[in-house]
């Protein structure tokens, strides 16, 4: 009789590490509520120079491939790391999508990949955003 070797060999280490790694999108997805200064905030957001905003917000709505990490993770013990020669960021991996940013984009109604991905998966679903589109600025 024949036998799946599949079914009987031992798990590798990679199977093991990727059965504890988080699912990406569930991961970078995870915050559900912005920040109390997050910049996408009606009130009470972080002060931003007058464009920077504008042009985030630009960014995001000319190319759904593109995202916006959560500044207080990104600026954290957690977060990645700023070069000094030119300010590139070398991401840690703990890094998250700004749930205000994730908002603004729903309250246009324009998710971008990953979010689109998350909903199709099921590591999201659109309460995580509309909760926190009336907290946004258009």
């Amino acid at each position: 009789m024949l036998t799946d070797e599949k079914a009987i060999a031992p798990a590798s280490a990679t199977d093991t590490a990727n059965k504890m790694r988080p699912d990406p999108f569930k991961h970078y997805l995870r915050l559900k509520r912005p920040c109390a200064n997050c910049p996408f905030l009606v009130h009470g957001a972080i002060q931003l120079n007058p464009t920077r905003l504008s042009g985030i917000k630009r960014d995001l709505l000319a190319d759904d491939h593109s995202s916006f990490d959560c500044h207080k993770i990104t600026h954290s013990p957690q977060g990645g790391t700023f070069n000094d020669d030119d300010g590139e960021y070398t991401p840690s991996g703990n890094e998250a999508m700004c749930a205000g940013a994730a908002a603004f984009l729903w309250q246009q109604g324009r998710p971008n990949m990953a979010m689109r991905f998350a909903l199709v998966l099921g590591e999201a679903s659109k309460d995580d955003w509309e909760a926190s589109v009336e907290l946004i600025a258009k």
